[in-house]
């Protein structure tokens, strides 16, 4: 995705040189779009030797596995915001969060700039149903993980390192 238009004045956008960036900038009133990333936040849940990973049941990737997670809504902070979206995609409430590490990474193919804050998660209940953007939730062995089935490649990246301990 690529801002084409100014946000103050509607004017076309042009493209600029700035500190080693290159920046959409208009013209006219001089407003700049700097295509910061969208914070996101993911969940690594793992119990009894297995990752929980869900279905993704749209786009971008649907029909790939992902880890338990999405979008901050304005004014919210990210642990919040995860544990809304583990009560809203995966019906269950979150007892722990650890902060792990951060992954960014593109909302598919043509998408904007994701940063997301991923978590090691310990889940108030073993109960749980797929909802919301999620078709399907599946718990795998953490030898048989379908790393090449996992949307997003900054996720597959975290995931490997926390799991082969190099991540704390």
């Amino acid at each position: 995705m690529r801002a084409r238009f100014c946000l103050a004045c509607g004017a076309r956008l042009g493209t600029v040189a700035e500190a080693g960036h290159r920046r959409r900038r208009c013209p006219r009133c001089g407003w700049t779009h700097y295509a910061n990333p969208v914070p996101t936040n993911a969940a690594v849940v793992i119990e009894r030797g297995r990752l929980l990973l869900g279905r993704r049941a749209g786009p971008p990737y649907a029909g790939l596995w992902d880890l338990p997670g999405g979008f901050l809504e304005t004014n919210e902070l990210p642990e919040p915001s995860l544990r809304r979206e583990l009560r809203e995609e995966i019906g269950a409430g979150v007892r722990r969060a650890i902060l792990i590490g951060f992954a960014s990474d593109t909302y598919g193919p043509a998408g904007v700039t994701v940063l997301a804050a991923i978590y090691r998660v310990h889940l108030s209940t073993r109960r749980l149903r797929p909802a919301d953007d999620v078709s399907e939730l599946r718990w795998f062995s953490l030898d048989k993980i379908p790393y090449r089935k996992i949307a997003f490649p900054a996720v597959r990246r975290v995931l490997r390192r926390y799991l082969a301990g190099t991540l704390k």
